[in-house]
């Protein structure tokens, strides 16, 4: 759903007329019209004010949610790095890789225990 449905839609949930709308907004019914037919876009200040009264984000507003569908199909493909999701046993496989490298090259850089991490969380999957 794009801006104009929104603001259709929100404008029919509460029972109001454009005309109620563009009372509230300080505009002509006529911009109303525009706004829900997709012709024209409401400005900055009118969509901030459009939030206020329909108590919705600028975001809601703003973004489709074909875009929202979008980037969740595309999140799938990134990696989400959460501490919480390792068991106790993954951090020690990954300590004892740390441990034996550091000695190894003598490098104790401790950004050093990712790489171990991404290569089990690698295997796992």
């Amino acid at each position: 759903m794009n801006l104009n449905q929104k603001i259709s839609q929100l404008r029919n949930d509460n029972n109001w007329s454009q005309e109620e709308l563009a009372e509230k907004l300080n505009v002509s019914r006529q911009s109303v019209s525009k706004w829900e037919s997709g012709q024209a876009k409401p400005d900055l200040d009118k969509i901030i004010a459009l939030s206020n009264i329909f108590d919705v984000s600028t975001d809601y507003l703003l973004k489709d949610n074909n875009e929202k569908e979008s980037n969740s199909s595309t999140k799938k493909h990134h990696f989400n790095f959460s501490l919480s999701q390792f068991n106790p046993d993954i951090w020690t496989i990954a300590v004892a890789i740390y441990i034996i490298c550091g000695f190894a090259f003598n490098n104790w850089d401790s950004s050093l225990i990712v790489f171990p991490i991404a290569l089990i969380l690698d295997s796992l999957n």
